[in-house]
């Protein structure tokens, strides 16, 4: 069935309802762009990334609702670089780059550091950071993976020097 509405018809009803706001409907092309970044992070949208310090950031960002452009912007870093780490396998972001997104994703430094096999020495005393340190690339992440991903986070987010 096709709807079919005459122009004098539209006229006649926006004369009755003068204080209507009128539009094509739906949302602005905008707020749409906003919503699709500020989506909930799934572990589908997760298994599409192969390492897990990847999936770190990816969490992250897609949690706080940012952009690749917006996060590099944040972190003082190269968009390719955020690409790069959501993206390749073999990806070994440099130290500065570490130390940069640590900061903008509010993270302890030296953990997040530990996370990019920076410094190996802290891993073998955190059981978080030990197992996502010896993980493999993923095809999918199941629900137990995304709740140690998700817990990573917040250990990560704790910030400050660990104990020994």
């Amino acid at each position: 069935m096709k709807l079919q509405i005459s122009r004098e018809w539209l006229e006649h009803k926006l004369q009755q309802d003068d204080d209507a706001n009128v539009g094509a409907g739906g949302t602005s092309l905008e707020q749409f762009k906003k919503d699709v970044q500020q989506r909930t992070v799934t572990p589908a949208v997760l298994a599409k990334v192969p390492t897990e310090l990847g999936q770190v950031v990816r969490y992250v960002r897609e949690q706080r609702g940012w952009s690749r452009s917006e996060l590099a912007d944040l972190a003082d870093v190269d968009e390719s670089e955020i690409n790069a780490l959501e993206t390749q396998t073999h990806y070994d972001p440099t130290p500065r780059t570490v130390g940069q997104l640590a900061d903008a994703c509010h993270f302890s430094r030296v953990k997040f550091a530990e996370l990019a096999n920076h410094r190996l020495e802290i891993a073998a005393n955190d059981g978080v950071v030990r197992y996502v340190a010896k993980s493999k690339g993923t095809d999918a992440v199941s629900d137990d993976q995304y709740e140690l991903i998700r817990a990573l986070v917040e250990v990560l987010s704790q910030g400050g020097e660990p104990t020994r």
